[in-house]
């Protein structure tokens, strides 16, 4: 019996095809023998799910990006883990969608505190995101956002530029 799994990685522009090579599993084994294998040939393909949505953008690695379901003309939460691997501190100073009319860049979930005008990314220290702490508030939505759906953003970042993401709704970055 052979199996051959393929897995397709995207990043920025540029697509990688990874292919696992074809594997033989000899007659006589007992079936539970052979479903053990089969879940250990599994692993490369999870780890290519997990970072099917990373990107990068100079030294900048940008990781899953997902946000929550919300009602059209609500104020929804988005988040996007954010990595400096450059020698360099990184300012992240805007970022925009059509799904909403603004994105406010947020420490925490205080909405009668400020906005911040920037995200600086100190080399090498991951910033995370998640509900009730630092994420991008997605300001008058113009359109639902239902578990499943996705939709398109920019970041602009002071020295590395633009780059558009896709934004999965979810309930959960795992989903």
């Amino acid at each position: 019996m052979t199996a051959q799994i393929g897995c397709e990685m995207h990043s920025g522009h540029a697509t990688t095809l990874s292919r696992l090579r074809a594997l033989t599993i000899p007659h006589g084994r007992a079936k539970s023998d052979v479903m053990i294998r089969r879940s250990f040939l599994l692993l490369p393909l999870l780890t290519c799910v997990a970072h099917a949505h990373s990107t990068k953008v100079g030294d900048i690695k940008i990781g899953h990006a997902w946000a929550l379901p919300e009602l059209a003309g609500q104020d929804g939460q988005c988040f996007i883990p954010l990595l400096n691997t450059g020698q360099q501190t990184e300012s992240l100073v805007a970022a925009r969608s059509e799904a909403c009319n603004t994105i406010q860049l947020r420490h925490n979930a205080r909405y009668d505190d400020p906005p911040e005008l920037q995200f600086d990314l100190q080399p090498g220290k991951p910033i995370a995101m998640r509900p009730q702490a630092v994420h991008f508030r997605l300001l008058g939505l113009r359109r639902e956002l239902k578990l499943g759906d996705r939709f398109a953003a920019v970041l602009d970042f002071l020295n590395a530029g633009e780059v558009e993401l896709e934004i999965h709704v979810a309930n959960s970055p795992n989903e």
